[in-house]
């Protein structure tokens, strides 16, 4: 994520309150990394924002979170 300055910019926007919700066409446009989508669902929990991706069905604003979080980690692990 480190090399993306537009996602950067979005995530320091994030720590600022200025925005709620990342909203992608699917998960893999956000990250392919395992390690990457750990970090930045914890970054998204300590600010109060989610993450939804249309295509794969992800809304981390769900009740069942942390059960997206573990699929999420499988799926990548499967895929890579």
């Amino acid at each position: 994520m480190a090399n993306r300055p537009a996602f950067q910019q979005m995530l320091e926007d994030m720590k600022a309150g200025k925005i709620n919700y990342i909203v992608a066409y699917k998960l893999d446009r956000v990250t392919r990394s395992v390690r990457d989508l750990e970090v930045l669902i914890s970054e998204l929990e300590k600010h109060n924002c989610y993450l939804i991706c249309d295509r794969d069905d992800v809304n981390t604003s769900s009740a069942n979170r942390k059960i997206f979080c573990k699929n999420a980690n499988s799926s990548f692990t499967i895929r890579n």
